[in-house]
């Protein structure tokens, strides 16, 4: 199993157990007519603001792992629960390029008395900004296999972007596609663009507590489906400079389909003079079951998001936003798979996650609300020689004979095109069936110049076949070989 795709998630992690201490700061109690005065809280400062964000997770506990399905039989017992221990480390400038605060709004100041119509004079959303990366880096220890992993130099500017109020924050590389464990450092829990999602949408007096919307509650949990949530929001203490929050609660629901259950307790600072969430610390308890991608989890872990107002850097100033592409379309979305030996590498957009890989063999497998819809083996073969691959006819005997019972028909055969760099591609289309279940195989013969082969098999229901369109032709198509050189150079 890749333990770093499924346990170094930033945005996936249980977070728990620290205890949510201030450091540094002193609580002034306010007056009464200040406490008992409606406040609205919202994040209120201008388009072209510049933050330094810094966001940390510390986890442990066990990884389980889940059943092969070759393993699913009445006298099948669970894997052995293997310890872990998780820190990831995210520091990163960011300037914002959306809307500041909505019109007639406060300005810097952020706090103000139930003197104007709350839902009037809430913040326009901040829908994108600009990031450079200081630092993004993750090691993962324990009885699991170590690993590290961190954001390679030449991908520090980033894009965020919020298409939608209340949607998922998208982070992509306008210089390139990242893999999937670089995008695991970059977007995640605690994002900056969510944190307004925490205040109240009417003002409040303190005590008073609101329920979180969904949005929040995934900016804590990483959940991509929320089946049920108990968090609140409760305004515990405030004065002339800042505003504590006290967060708890309890969310059900999963991530890529692992179903879990996540309790929370921690809280959120509002610095009203810089009209800005500037610390978010929570601690979580989560239980997960092992889903089709990751494994179970049971897991006490800390999520702090600190960030404060900052000088520009150079890296994010006039002259370089003006040339950066902001574009975040699905086609600068898609992510790189880089082979564990370097030897090649391809791109595929992110519903599709790894699940298996090793020198010998990839597996890929592609999510829709949690389900898996297909599945891509890619799978190392022998070598053929310089400018040579296995003959094509024995290529199409091998496959019938592997399928035995299960093959129905041939669907056809040929070459196809692709990235110049990507050598000799020849596919091969078949029908089948598994039991009742209509099935399709595309079989893909690779072969490099220097004569490495590579087997791609790419497999789904019949009747999935529409919503899959091309998705196949799309991956191999985007193939490259990379010189022996390169290849010991782009080696993760």
């Amino acid at each position: 199993m890749i333990v770093s795709m499924r346990v170094c998630r930033l945005g996936r992690l249980c977070l728990s157990v620290m205890s949510g201490l201030l450091v540094g700061l002193c609580w002034v109690c306010a007056g009464p007519a200040l406490a008992d005065e409606p406040m609205e809280l919202r994040e209120s400062w201008s388009s072209g603001t510049c933050t330094q964000v810094r966001i940390e997770l510390k986890a442990e506990g066990l990884f389980r792992p889940g059943l092969s399905s070759g393993a699913l039989t009445a006298e099948a017992t669970m894997p052995k629960p293997l310890a872990l221990d998780v820190k990831t480390r995210l520091v990163f400038a960011e300037r914002l390029l959306g809307s500041g605060a909505a019109p007639g709004g406060p300005g810097p100041g952020g706090a103000r008395r139930q003197s104007e119509s709350g839902s009037a004079a809430r913040q326009a959303s901040r829908e994108k900004a600009v990031r450079w990366v200081i630092q993004a880096a993750a090691a993962i220890n324990g009885e699991v296999r170590p690993t590290a992993s961190v954001l390679r130099p030449g991908l520090s500017l980033l894009v965020a972007e919020r298409a939608a109020a209340g949607g998922a924050v998208v982070v992509v590389s306008p210089a390139g596609p990242m893999t999937r464990s670089e995008l695991e450092l970059v977007q995640g829990l605690g994002d900056p663009l969510t944190l307004a999602d925490f205040l109240p949408r009417q003002p409040v007096t303190k005590g008073r507590a609101w329920k979180l919307p969904e949005s929040a509650v995934v900016s804590l949990t990483g959940y991509d489906a929320v089946q049920s949530s108990t968090m609140e929001a409760t305004l515990e203490q405030l004065d002339e400079a800042a505003v504590r929050v006290r967060l708890k609660g309890e969310v059900q629901g999963s991530a890529l389909g692992g179903a879990g259950t996540i309790t929370c307790e921690g809280f959120l600072n509002f610095d009203r003079k810089a009209g800005l969430v500037d610390r978010l610390e929570v601690n979580r308890v989560e239980s997960r079951q092992p889903g089709p991608v990751e494994a179970g989890l049971d897991v006490k872990s800390t999520l702090t998001v600190l960030r404060r107002p900052a000088r520009l850097v150079p890296e994010l100033d006039d002259a370089a936003v003006a040339n950066l592409t902001l574009d975040t379309s699905p086609q600068r979305q898609l992510l790189q798979l880089i082979s564990p030996d370097g030897k090649y590498n391809l791109l595929h957009d992110r519903q599709w996650h790894t699940y298996w890989d090793d020198p010998k063999l990839i597996v890929l497998k592609r999510l829709d609300k949690g389900k898996v819809v297909a599945q891509c083996n890619l799978a190392a073969g022998p070598g053929a020689g310089k400018g040579r691959h296995q003959d094509l006819a024995q290529f199409r005997d091998d496959l019938r004979r592997s399928l035995k019972q299960r093959f129905v028909q041939f669907l056809g055969a040929g070459e196809v095109d692709g990235d110049p760099a990507g050598g000799f591609r020849y596919k091969v289309g078949v029908q089948g069936r598994e039991g009742e279940l209509g099935v399709l195989w595309d079989y893909y013969l690779i072969a490099s110049p220097e004569g490495d082969q590579l087997l791609a098999t790419f497999t789904l229901a019949e009747e999935d076949a529409a919503a899959f369109g091309a998705q196949d032709l799309e991956i191999i198509g985007s193939l490259q070989w990379n010189s022996p050189a390169a290849a010991a150079k782009a080696k993760p």
